[in-house]
Formats: C-alpha cells, structure tokens, sequence
C-alpha cells in the first residue's frame, strides 16, 4: 500500500483569534497569551474586571477543571448560556486552497441572550465600551480555548496573584521569592512560638517557687528578676490565661 508522504513544511493553522482581547493571536494561542489574561486576573487598573474574571476561574479551578460540569453544574448562573454567545466562527479563505476559521467575540448574540444593559456601556466621552462583565465573559471563553489553560494556578499562597506555571509541580507559589519568603516567615512564627513556650515553662517554673519562698516582692516582679523575663510578657500572658497568678501557701 502506498502511503502518503508528509507535506514538507507544516500545515498553516486552522483558526485566527485576532478578536481576542488585548491580543492577536494567528493559529493556536500561545503561553504569551496565557501571561496576558494572568495580567487581567492580576490587574490593579481594572479592579471591576478582575473580581470577575477571578470568579470564573475559581469555579474552573474547582471543577476540576472539568467544563461541562462548570457549565451545566453548581456554577452555570456564572457562565450558561453566555459562553455559548460569546464567539462566532466565520469561514475565511486564504491565498491557498484551504480556509481559515475567523474566531471573533460576537457582541450583538451576547446582547440578544444576557441584554444589552449587562454588555454595553457609554464612557464619559460617549464611546461605546464593554463591561467589566461581559468583558470577563469573552476574556475566560477565548482563554478556554488556549491549549496551555491547564499550566494556569493560583492565586499564589503569599501574593496572591495568579501565574503561569513553569513546572508540573508548581502550584503553591508563583515564584521562588515569594516561596522562600512564605518559609521565612513560617520559621519566624515557629522561632517567635518556641520562644513564648520556653518563657511561660520558666515563668511556671519561678511561680512554684515564690510561692514557697519568704518574699514582699509580688510574684510578678519576683518572677521576672530570677528569670530576666520582661514583667509585661508576664502580664499579657496571664490576660490571655497563660499563666494563673499564684497564691503564697500558708
């Protein structure tokens, strides 16, 4: 049987997403647009638009992710049926013998299925502009549609601004800075925690002996002279009930 033999240079892409938000892109979407949307996930000039784009990618990320049940499960109020209307594909020929599929937002069917009102907007200067909500809509649709949407994580544990991974196991933090500053203060906590057991174990420890012992000076300043620790320390310690003030024996 005769086979086919492989073109010599490779396939031109299929689809053009050059309605995307913010970013062309010709053929598959690349990382760099998945940095792009990390920008609007973790922008500080859009604030309106980025509670909602949050939103939707926490109920993606909850899901598994898993679409369908995004789309028809707990969270479809956020997105069904306005995924559905977001985009629309127009056959596109080319130079070649083959078409392209154009992939652009459809504004107009988004108005027509959520209402114009949540779609559009009049700026000051009278130009027509999206909302931040049906913004977030056509951002989260087109990056659905990103093959690297998968290596998206976060909110990163200490910034809290989302990231594009750099490897599988990278989840937790969106850099080794903020992963070696997280474990710094984590130690700190530890360090400050070990000190605050070590001072009430002596101050327990002097409280059983003032008690005993044939002394006017009252327990607190008693106890910080033969221990060095600070009589404010001791003072909050037994606010908080740390520490029982002692009673003399008879």
């Amino acid at each position: 049987m005769k086979r086919l033999r492989r073109p010599a240079a490779p396939f031109p892409p299929t689809a053009s997403f050059e309605g995307y938000p913010g970013q062309g892109a010709w053929g598959e979407q690349r990382k760099e647009d998945l940095e792009h949307f990390c920008g609007l996930l973790n922008s500080t000039e859009k604030p309106e638009l980025k509670e909602h784009l949050r939103q939707l990618v926490k109920a993606w990320q909850d899901s598994g992710p898993n679409l369908e049940q995004m789309m028809w499960g707990s969270h479809k109020h956020l997105l069904a049926p306005f995924l559905q209307a977001i985009c629309a594909g127009h056959w596109m020929p080319t130079a070649g013998g083959r078409a392209i599929l154009d992939v652009r937002p459809d504004v107009g069917l988004l108005e027509k299925v959520v209402g114009k009102d949540r779609v559009g907007r009049k700026a000051p200067d009278g130009a027509e502009l999206l909302t931040p909500e049906a913004e977030a809509w056509i951002a989260f649709g087109f990056f659905t549609l990103n093959p690297h949407c998968e290596e998206l994580a976060g909110p990163c544990a200490r910034c809290g601004n989302y990231f594009v991974k750099k490897r599988a196991s990278q989840k937790v933090y969106c850099s080794r800075r903020c992963g070696n500053a997280a474990t710094a203060v984590a130690r700190t906590r530890e360090r400050i925690a070990g000190e605050r057991r070590d001072k009430l174990a002596r101050a327990k420890s002097a409280m059983k002996k003032w008690k005993a012992t044939a002394t006017r000076q009252d327990w607190k300043h008693w106890v910080a002279k033969q221990t060095g620790i600070d009589p404010r320390f001791l003072t909050r310690a037994t606010t908080k009930g740390d520490l029982v003030p002692p009673k003399k024996e008879k």
